[in-house]
């Protein structure tokens, strides 16, 4: 994603959060700023509105069918 596109926030971490981030970052390949990006993604993704899925409705149609006791009384 191009910069111009992302907005710019400044945190403030302790020199032992710093040091580990680095490393983190390292062990990963990637920079620090990426490293923080592709991991607060990962948190914020339950924040995100995900859509119901189409299949939801199929449990109210099924209820207009008929009732089920009407198949099982049948061989009484």
């Amino acid at each position: 994603m191009a910069l111009s596109l992302k907005k710019a926030t400044t945190i403030a971490l302790d020199p032992e959060d710093d040091r580990l981030l680095t490393r983190a970052a390292r062990e990963r390949g990637v920079s620090r700023a990426e490293f923080i990006r592709q991991h607060l993604a990962l948190v914020l993704e339950q924040y995100r509105r995900h859509p119901k899925p189409r299949s939801a409705g199929i449990v109210r149609t099924l209820t207009e069918r008929g009732d089920e006791r009407e198949l099982f009384s049948a061989g009484r």
